[in-house]
């Protein structure tokens, strides 16, 4: 599936130093998927000492990525 990271996300992942390969990761292999709002998921995964939660809606076809943002253990 395609996965589409839109503007708002891109910015957060720059301010948060989080990479594309880590959000793609964080979906393909979730150590946890929990419900969000509007029918969102968010997708979290630890890897290496970051921790991160990636909210996605999911479109046919593709899966937009609404925002990231790393969580504090």
């Amino acid at each position: 599936m395609r996965i589409r990271i839109s503007r708002h996300a891109k910015r957060r992942m720059k301010e948060r130093k989080i990479l594309y390969n880590e959000i793609e990761e964080a979906i393909q292999n979730p150590e946890e998927v929990t419900p969000s709002i509007k029918g969102r998921l968010n997708y979290c995964k630890t890897l290496g000492d970051k921790h991160i939660k990636v909210t996605c809606k999911e479109n046919p076809g593709e899966m937009v990525v609404i925002t990231v943002l790393e969580k504090k253990s």
